[in-house]
């Protein structure tokens, strides 16, 4: 009757739609619940629901089923059902941590029908979740049976290939052997969650050991049959069986992790201990029974205990072999010796990893000590457990190894052959590092030595050329010293004579205006001869140097000058600056007294801002400005005018209308070079 009702939920549960509860009612079926959403679950939609008790903890949670599906709800205070109660619970959705549940749950107790029938599963069926907190039940063979927390065991089965943890409340039985039995377990189908909502390992809890019935006992240690390691998990008519075998032979490596390696025959063959079980020697040996599996590469025991210890004479033996060797699989689990390049090296809280390079090929070495004074570079011999990391497929039906690594037994397992040159990689990298610094900085401090050189090149070649400038005017100024000056004193000196012999009134007129043309052109004289010896560059007053023009200029003859005063704030200004500004003035004055026919003539320098501004204006009767300033035949004047202003930067405008005078505007910024000294 009860497999007949398990089938009948089973069937329910595949074929039957999600039934929708009525619109504003609550969910009457464990289904409704299980298929609401985390964020609707949370909303605390309302509840009724009547099923059976199949899990109680006392003061925890309680989990049920109806004829749809499981669900759970806290007890919080209130008395725990029993197992096979039919129960009434009301309350609200609440998320839960892998499906929806009842908060706020009122317990009502209808009766006792007993458990349900518990439906058939397989390790799919638990992955999946699909029966997660209902009443399950499978057929499996035991592996381990260890005490758990107080009070409690923990059952290993084997559910095919793979294990599923079985979670008794109840401590382990006295004298009875499960182990290698067949068993079937029922029981509430749980798992370990992580905080995505995800199922990451699913397993049983089971009130007592009568929910785990023996279908088939285990077998006598003794009768276990040997079989060697080629043997293991290869073909038979009927299938193999995950029941225990016996394999004996030399150990090769024990390891503190429960991990033996023995040498059975001319195969090697890994096999996984209890926890329980002591330290093995290199060189014993040993009768082993364990539970056959396929690893990564070939196959292997688990869960597997000591029949019988007999103690070596010596250590085992190891394989010569190279890398190309070990990717042929045929040494995987066996202990080898390798002899090859250390190529890296890193250092962690177990030990320490070697990348070695045997050709082209390199592989990796775990080892539970690294000395300090080891570098690549070195040539070793190392020796370790050849261990099969991942295969690859190379051709129809064939697997082939991908990545194989030594596991060293001690330190002892590295001997060093021959120590790494002086020149290791990272202290060439170093050297090149330091010869690219230095060469960097010697094309700096060369660049910076050029543009030095540079500067001083320029600097020495505008000094000699000064220096010839400076020695060009000092030979021209003595030339007009010595001969046009000299001449002009004489020409006055024979003036001065014709005129104290005596004449005519229009003779002497002429001598008179004759010897104030000569003393002009000699004030001239000295005023270039002046110019000429001072030095370029040299700060010169422009306001003394317009006056003296004025003073010069001023006469009987020809129109009045006048120079307007700025009042300070004209700064003294290079020599060179100060000779083309007077001369700009003097053609200017020079002009109004040959063309212009004015009685006066007004010199005004002054200050706008970062400005000097020079005007020369006059009373005369003008010109039309277009067609005089942009230089006629034989008329040169305002033409070298503006040649000047373009040496010291400066720029020239004639203002001019007939019969209303002109006005020369000479505008110099001072911050151009040249401009301030």
């Amino acid at each position: 009757m009860t497999r007949i009702f398990a089938f009948i939920f089973t069937v329910f549960s595949l074929t039957a739609p999600i039934p929708v509860p009525a619109a504003g009612g609550p969910l009457t079926t464990a289904l409704e619940l299980r298929s609401l959403s985390a964020e609707e679950a949370g909303s605390g939609v309302p509840v009724d629901l009547q099923g059976i008790v199949i899990f109680a903890e006392p003061r925890g949670t309680v989990f049920f089923q109806d004829a749809t599906a499981g669900t759970f709800f806290q007890l919080k205070g209130q008395t725990a059902p029993a197992p096979g109660d039919e129960i009434r619970v009301r309350g609200v959705s609440y998320p839960g941590l892998y499906l929806p549940g009842i908060e706020e749950a009122k317990l009502e107790v209808l009766g006792h029908p007993g458990l349900p029938g518990a439906v058939a599963v397989n390790f799919d069926d638990l992955v999946s979740g699909r029966y997660h907190y209902q009443y399950v039940t499978f057929e499996g063979i035991v592996r381990t049976v260890e005490p758990d927390e107080e009070g409690a065991s923990l059952v290993r089965v084997a559910l095919g290939s793979r294990v599923v943890e079985i979670r008794m409340e109840e401590p382990p039985p006295g004298e009875t052997t499960l182990i290698d039995s067949r068993v079937r377990v029922s029981g509430l189908a749980a798992g370990e969650l992580n905080n995505r909502r995800q199922l990451v390992e699913p397993y049983l809890r089971c009130r007592s050991w009568v929910d785990l019935a023996m279908i088939e006992p285990a077998r006598d240690l003794r009768s276990v049959p040997e079989v060697s390691p080629e043997e293991i998990l290869t073909f038979a008519v009927g299938g193999q069986e995950r029941r225990r075998v016996k394999v004996t032979g030399t150990v090769l490596a024990s390891f503190p992790d429960g991990e033996v390696f023995l040498r059975s025959g001319e195969s090697a063959i890994g096999i996984r201990r209890t926890a329980s079980e002591p330290l093995l020697e290199s060189g014993d040996y040993v009768e082993m029974v364990g539970f056959p599996e396929m690893d990564r590469f070939s196959a292997r025991l688990v869960d597997a205990v000591t029949l019988d210890h007999f103690l070596g004479d010596g250590g085992a033996v190891a394989v010569e072999t190279a890398v190309a060797d070990l990717l042929e699989g045929a040494h995987d689990s066996d202990l080898v010796t390798l002899t090859a390049e250390l190529s890296e090296r890193y250092r962690h809280e177990r030990g320490g990893v070697l990348v070695l390079r045997d050709g082209a090929r390199t592989i990796r070495a775990d080892t539970p000590g690294l000395p300090d004074d080891f570098l690549p570079g070195a040539r070793v011999s190392v020796t370790g457990i050849a261990v099969v990391e991942s295969t690859r497929r190379s051709a129809q039906y064939r697997s082939e190894p991908d990545r194989v690594s030594l596991r060293m037994r001690s330190p002892a397992d590295l001997v060093v052959l021959r120590q790494a040159s002086w020149w290791t990689s990272p202290r060439l990298a170093a050297a090149l590092v330091l010869l690219l610094v230095a060469t960097v900085l010697a094309g700096l401090w060369i660049t910076l030595l050029r543009r030095q050189v540079a500067r001083q090149t320029g600097a020495l070649r505008r000094r000699i050329e000064i220096e010839a400038a400076l020695e060009e005017r000092q030979r021209i100024a003595r030339e007009f010293h010595d001969t046009l000056e000299q001449d002009l004193a004489g020409l006055s000196l024979r003036l001065d004579a014709a005129a104290a012999r005596g004449t005519d009134e229009k003779l002497r007129v002429f001598i008179e205006g004759s010897r104030n043309l000569v003393s002009r052109i000699q004030a001239e004289t000295r005023n270039l001869v002046s110019d000429l010896r001072q030095v370029p560059g040299e700060a010169v007053d422009l306001i003394s140097a317009l006056g003296e023009l004025v003073s010069s200029e001023g006469g009987e003859i020809g129109p009045e000058i006048v120079m307007v005063s700025p009042g300070g704030g004209i700064p003294a200004l290079p020599s060179r600056t100060v000779h083309h500004l007077r001369m700009i003035a003097q053609e200017s004055v020079t002009n109004v007294i040959k063309h212009a026919d004015a009685t006066k003539v007004m010199i005004a320098v002054g200050r706008a801002g970062d400005e000097l501004i020079m005007r020369i204006a006059d009373d005369g009767r003008g010109f039309e400005v277009e067609g005089n300033t942009t230089g006629r035949p034989g008329h040169f004047g305002c033409m070298g005018m503006r040649e000047r202003c373009r040496k010291i930067g400066a720029a020239i405008a004639w203002e001019s209308e007939p019969e209303r005078g002109t006005t020369v505007v000479v505008t110099l910024p001072l911050h151009e070079k040249g401009a301030l000294p």
